[in-house]
């Protein structure tokens, strides 16, 4: 039986979701929209993210956060190639395909639902999104900064889940992690290198 916390899950989804993209999504704006319809017909204890009512449609600041982390841990691109910033999710395609596994195998509604949003979200304008987002009623029917729907609450348990695929995900999106990596690495090229007189270690006898 495996564990995992609610944040490692929303980083996980918004990997699942980038990686739907081929060459990322233009900006934050489908993304949200995405992942907001993608929760919008999930049972309501497996939401994923909590989403608002905000000026550009629903908002999620989780979602946002969880962008942040990936970010700081190198698991996302942002690249400055046309009006708004690609984003693009790094992951090799066994993590690609682990990822995906995990949400089909433990997220099966989510999964679904994330399907038919980003067939409907994932390349319109930005005005088309803004447009469509108002006009639904989760948009019409709270107020500005009210919340549509919360995410669950508190850590899964997963009794089928391998421990060591739990793990490697996991580790995978902590930029806690990551960046204890890199710092580890960083110190290791700055060290000076010793040379070493490898024919009196080995051969001393030759030597003297």
């Amino acid at each position: 039986m495996a564990t995992l916390d609610k944040k490692t899950i929303q980083k996980l989804a918004a990997l699942r979701a980038l990686g739907m993209w081929s060459r990322g999504a233009y900006g934050p704006l489908r993304l949200q929209k995405t992942l907001f319809f993608a929760d919008k017909d999930n049972i309501p204890e497996w939401r994923i993210f909590t989403f608002k009512k905000w000026r550009l449609g629903q908002y999620s600041d989780e979602l946002s956060e969880s962008l942040n982390d990936l970010d700081s841990a190198g698991r996302i691109n942002q690249i400055f190639d046309g009006p708004s910033t690609r984003i693009k999710a790094v992951m090799p395609p066994r993590t690609k395909h682990k990822v995906a596994k995990f949400f089909r195998s433990y997220f099966p509604a989510w999964n679904v639902g994330l399907t038919k949003a980003f067939r409907t979200w994932a390349y319109l304008t930005n005005d088309q999104i803004i447009k469509k987002a108002h006009d639904d009623l989760t948009y019409k029917q709270n107020a500005h900064g009210d919340t549509i729907f919360e995410s669950f609450s508190g850590s899964v348990e997963f009794p089928e889940l391998d421990d060591d695929d739990a793990e490697d995900i996991s580790d995978f999106v902590d930029f806690r992690l990551q960046q204890n990596i890199v710092k580890r690495t960083k110190r290791a090229a700055e060290r000076n290198v010793r040379s070493e007189d490898w024919r009196s270690i080995y051969f001393p006898d030759a030597v003297a």
